[in-house]
């Protein structure tokens, strides 16, 4: 009786363990991209909260000296970058904010310079503030929150 039972245990066949491979290669490739995608939503949040840290240091610095915290010279061919996410508000006049005049400030983006685009920059005019590299999010470029 022993005997019968060994013989008709034999294990996994081949085909019942591709099909699990392939299975779990799906499952493995979808939690991936999902995972991705929270790359990206985690990433537009950071900028969202940098800028509104931003507006609330540089109005209390504008309010105290009555002028922005920027550096260099302004900024050519902004307007034309943000495209539709520009404010109407806005001239043509973007400066890189100088974060180390602002106290106790710490920015998940912006510690780059001009040339590579990591800076947040604002409006001379309108004080809006923007994220000049951007951040990809679903196929679209944010440059502030929107």
């Amino acid at each position: 009786m022993k005997k019968n039972i060994l013989k008709n245990n034999r294990g996994i066949s081949l085909i019942t363990l591709i099909v699990t491979i392939i299975v779990l290669a799906i499952l493995v490739s979808l939690s991936i991209r999902n995972m991705d995608t929270g790359t990206d939503i985690r990433n537009y949040n950071y900028m969202c909260a940098d800028i509104e840290l931003l507006e609330t240091k540089i109005m209390t610095y504008y309010n105290d000296r009555g002028t922005l915290p920027v550096k260099g010279e302004p900024i050519a061919n902004v307007k034309s970058t943000l495209g539709e996410q520009a404010s109407s508000r806005d001239n043509d006049i973007y400066y890189q904010i100088d974060v180390s005049q602002l106290y106790n400030i710490t920015l998940n983006y912006g510690g780059g310079t001009v040339s590579n685009k990591n800076i947040y920059i604002i409006n001379e005019q309108s004080h809006e503030i923007y994220y000049y590299r951007g951040i990809e999010y679903e196929d679209k470029t944010y440059y502030k929150h929107m």
